[in-house]
């Protein structure tokens, strides 16, 4: 695709001017990557509404479309159009609400199985000390809450 290296090059150096990691230049270049490839040009070129249409294909393509592939996908079109001097106010994230789970409660037997399970004593005392410690702050977080 005509221009796609030089964008792709000068997006490294920005991020690894920035202080990014490698690792995000990674992800975002893979998201970025495969918009350029489904609109077959740089995504310099689209229109805010293509973005905002290969968005919506994004969410729709799947039952239950990764959040976190959502997320780089729009992070990595912000950062990149950012770098480029672009306009990208348009690019803002929906509300992505997270799946609010309960901590896991052992129960006193399975406490004395994993216990019971080590077979060094520095071990048992490891998990001994961080049983504790998770009752101890707790504890702490239920009376600072009342």
């Amino acid at each position: 695709m005509p221009g796609f290296t030089e964008l792709l090059g000068r997006f490294e150096r920005t991020v690894s001017v920035l202080g990014r990691s490698q690792s995000t230049f990674s992800n975002y270049s893979r998201h970025v990557a495969a918009v350029s490839l489904h609109f077959g040009k740089i995504p310099t070129e689209l229109d805010p509404e293509q973005i905002h249409d290969y968005l919506f294909y994004l969410q729709k393509k799947s039952k239950s479309p990764s959040q976190s592939y959502f997320k780089h996908t729009v992070y990595g079109l912000r950062f990149l159009l950012k770098s480029e001097g672009l306009s990208y106010g348009f690019l803002s994230l929906p509300e992505i609400k997270k799946e609010k789970k309960l901590p896991v409660v052992l129960s006193k037997q399975e406490v004395w199985q994993m216990l019971s399970g080590c077979k060094l004593l520095k071990h048992k005392i490891l998990i001994g000390l961080l049983l504790r410690l998770r009752t101890a702050l707790s504890g702490s977080q239920k009376s600072s809450s009342l």
